[in-house]
């Protein structure tokens, strides 16, 4: 069926070539709104130009002019050219080859395409790109004797083309599944093209003369629309992904609903520790172990951050995340998108942080408990030092008169009174000294030699033994442990003075060591006195306090002194009593073994 219309004739196939060339322009005007996108500006100049080869390539073939004919293919190299050239830098944009993008190489590439276009213009004063024009009877197409430099733009076009295909076939190959089917619609798209232009030029046609590549671009559009509106805007996804995907400092892996690994990018694979080939397409639960969770369907929330042991010296290291279910055009889930961001450094600052805020907490703490040691001291250690100091003062007035009157043995009660309050007020201090050293101070704890120190801490008390009459039963051989020398001797010298002044009439005192199990070594001293009365126990270790005030003298810093020394050591103190009249009391400490 034919229409004929002055010199053409309206066939179904000039019908079909002129809708193949708007179909060519309607994609190349929705690509172009597009251009933003690297790479779509090339895709929309091969469609375009596409159309224009189509559009003329119609009216040659309906015509029945010689001259027409040749006029209209003249016309259709003005779409040929530029097809290969656009083809080959959109499929060097689509696989990231962005070094063949320069501005060099593009000018060069339509400059060249453009000169063959000058070429086939003048071909009436050379004949060098085509010889002879003439017309098959049967088919009204044109038959052409083609000359050396249609060969030359033949061997042009199909270095771009062909250079393009292996591209796009390299991509097949290197990424994973879930792209395949966007880029395997790619290659279909340029192998129809190819097919339908060799077929011309080769005469393997089943219609003389005709040439089925513009048709052949038809089917491209088609492959080309669902391509677009199938991923979505025309998701030039690899070379966005080797940009943005690959080169991100987050690890992302893509999980498909089968929950195998679809694809992950380079820091993922660097987290993991594994080869991509050995990742890729395997079930996420044999790969990541301690990860199940984060993938496990059933489970809706999920925490902000978790705990990795990577590398192989297992190095703890912390990460905060992001599971994102994917889902296709329906609605239904297809995978998950995770992504995985080392917080090391920040989790590190925020411990750092933390423990600087535990360690002024614990600073203020002490600071509140030297405010209220320093109220206590203000109101008990303060008046003895008053009474102490002021009974040095009136024993100086005292002593001058003596000394004026020349009664010696006054002198001597007074000089005596004057000591012994001297020695209380130096006592007082040196132990005040002592308390806050050893909030202060720190010690190289070594192993004791318990024995050694006990005869020591008595030889502190010996005028006190003396007068006292005091008798000590020591064991043999003393338990070892670890502390720090001159502190563990202040300890037995305090529970030593007790025992003698708390004691009985002569004090009898008991030394003994227990090993109490835990690496703890108890040390502890029982004198024969009327005990502790079960109530007063609990506050015997606070400081500046004193249960006996008539029997006997003190400022109440020593047991204080202790509890505190032993704590420092990592030990603990305690007494035991029955608060029985003879049945005396054990004072006790312990510390560590090792």
């Amino acid at each position: 069926m034919q229409l004929q219309i002055d010199n053409y004739l309206i066939t179904p196939l000039f019908l079909l070539l002129i809708i193949t060339a708007i179909i060519g322009w309607c994609v190349s005007i929705f690509l172009f709104k597009r251009r933003k996108t690297k790479g779509v500006i090339f895709l929309s100049i091969w469609t375009l130009a596409a159309g224009i080869w189509s559009f003329t390539y119609a009216f040659e073939y309906a015509s029945t002019d010689v001259l027409m004919k040749t006029f209209w293919s003249k016309l259709s190299y003005f779409g040929i050219v530029f097809c290969p050239v656009s083809f080959f830098f959109f499929t060097m944009a689509y696989a990231s080859s962005f070094r063949y993008l320069k501005r060099k190489y593009i000018v060069s590439a339509y400059s060249i395409a453009s000169l063959f276009i000058l070429i086939v213009l003048t071909n009436d004063l050379h004949h060098l790109h085509w010889k002879s024009v003439s017309i098959y009877p049967e088919t009204n197409t044109t038959e052409y004797e083609y000359g050396a430099l249609f060969w030359l733009f033949y061997l042009y076009t199909y270095f771009f083309l062909l250079s393009g295909i292996v591209s796009l076939n390299l991509l097949y190959f290197r990424f994973p599944k879930r792209y395949k089917s966007q880029i395997g619609i790619f290659i279909a798209a340029t192998i129809f093209p190819v097919a339908g232009n060799i077929s011309y030029v080769f005469n393997i046609n089943p219609i003389q003369g005709f040439d089925w590549t513009p048709l052949t671009f038809m089917a491209s559009g088609i492959l080309l629309s669902i391509n677009i509106f199938r991923f979505g805007a025309f998701d030039l996804v690899p070379f966005a992904r080797n940009k943005l995907f690959d080169m991100m400092p987050d690890a992302v892996m893509v999980i498909d609903n089968e929950m195998r690994v679809a694809d992950l990018n380079p820091s993922m694979i660097k987290l993991i520790g594994k080869p991509e080939k050995e990742l890729i397409g395997r079930p996420i639960t044999e790969i990541f172990h301690q990860w199940k969770h984060l993938i496990d369907p059933g489970k809706k929330e999920l925490p902000n951050t978790l705990e990795i042991s990577v590398g192989e010296d297992k190095t703890v290291r912390h990460f905060s995340y992001q599971s994102t279910p994917l889902v296709d055009s329906k609605g239904d889930f297809s995978g998950k998108l995770i992504n995985v961001r080392d917080v090391t450094k920040h989790k590190n600052a925020e411990n750092q942080i933390q423990l600087a805020y535990e360690q002024l907490k614990e600073e203020i703490i002490e600071k509140e408990k030297l405010i209220v040691d320093l109220d206590a001291f203000a109101h008990t250690v303060a008046h003895d030092l008053k009474n102490m100091l002021g009974a040095i003062i009136s024993s100086s007035d005292l002593l001058k008169m003596s000394i004026s009157e020349g009664n010696n043995d006054e002198i001597d009660e007074i000089l005596n009174l004057i000591e012994l309050s001297s020695r209380k007020t130096l006592h007082i201090t040196q132990e005040l000294l002592l308390l806050a050293s050893v909030r202060q101070q720190e010690i190289k704890r070594e192993t004791l030699d318990m024995c050694y120190i006990v005869d020591e801490a008595i030889d502190r008390n010996i005028q006190m033994v003396k007068e006292k009459n005091a008798c000590f039963m020591k064991p043999d051989n003393c338990l070892s442990a670890k502390g720090y020398g001159p502190w563990v001797e202040e300890v037995w010298a305090n529970y030593i003075s007790n025992a003698i002044k708390y004691g009985g009439n002569p004090p009898v005192i008991e030394f003994g060591s227990d090993d109490i199990g835990n690496n703890m070594i108890k040390y502890w001293i029982k004198d024969n006195g009327d005990g502790i009365p079960e109530d007063q126990q609990s506050i015997l270790f606070n400081k500046f306090t004193r249960l006996d005030n008539l029997k006997v003298e003190g400022n109440g810093l020593g047991l204080s002194i202790v509890k505190r020394i032993v704590e420092k050591l990592g030990g603990t103190v305690g007494v035991e009593s029955p608060g029985k009249p003879g049945e005396g009391s054990v004072f006790y400490f312990t510390l560590p073994s090792e």
